[in-house]
Parts: C-alpha cells; structure tokens; sequence
C-alpha cells in the first residue's frame, strides 16, 4: 500500500511540475501601437476639468513613424519625442505630458492628460489625407 501511495504521489508530482512549465506565459498585447496612431490627428471636441471649451479648437498631434510627435499643445508647433506604452502616451517635453488612452478607434482617440493643474479630456480624429487637385496641369511633352 506504502508503494501505491509513493506512485500515486510521484505521478501528481510529476503533473503539476509539467503543467507548471508547459504552460505559455501570456504576453499582455498592446493596447494601441505606434502604426496604428501613425499620422495626423486633429481635435473633434475637448473639456477642461468636466466642461465643453474650444480654447483647444486648432489643436493638432501628428505621430511620426521615428516616434516623434508635432504637436502645438502648447500655442505653437514644437517637436517632442513620444513612446507608446499599453493604455498611454507620454510626450518628452517639458512639461512630461501623459495621455491616457480612454477609447480608440482606427478614426478617433479619445484622450485624457493634466497639464498646470487642469484635466483635459480631448477627442481627436485622423485627419484624411489631402487629395491632390486631378485638375492641376502638367507639363507639356
């Protein structure tokens, strides 16, 4: 009976060890990635600490593929790097500005930072690229 034990023990030993190490080890995916904020983003609608403003009415970011980040937040345009990291973006500028992703689409983002002790909530959408004028004249051969 003493060996039926010490097998029975051997073979849950030996189970929960394997189960233990041939699990996969889950990889959090990213909430966003960096091509999928990759252009120009313009402001839809914007609050400050809980109430509509258009102060913010030309606000614009453009994500650059070498994760730097154009952007006049702060009156006019100015280069910043940025990182993307799960839920945030945080722009390297002084201020350290972070943006909590609340909501995202391929079309919209939806933002929230503080910045000089204020809480700004921002929808963004992507810009659409320009057309180029088909009418335009070309060169005669």
């Amino acid at each position: 009976m003493l060996v039926w034990k010490k097998a029975l023990f051997a073979v849950i030993s030996i189970g929960f060890i394997l189960d233990i190490f041939g699990c996969k080890q889950e990889i959090p995916e990213q909430f966003v990635k960096y091509t999928d904020i990759a252009g120009r983003w313009e402001l839809a609608s914007a609050q400050v600490d809980g109430k509509d403003t258009d102060r913010l009415r030309s606000l614009y970011f453009v994500f650059l593929p070498d994760t730097s980040l154009q952007t006049n937040i702060f009156g006019s345009e100015t280069n910043f790097r940025f990182s993307l990291l799960e839920d945030k973006i945080e722009q390297y500028s002084e201020p350290k500005l972070t943006y909590y992703l609340l909501d995202y689409t391929d079309t919209t983002i939806h933002v929230q930072t503080e910045l000089r002790g204020k809480q700004f909530s921002m929808e963004l959408h992507k810009a659409k690229p320009k057309l180029r004028n088909s009418s335009a004249q070309t060169p005669a051969d």
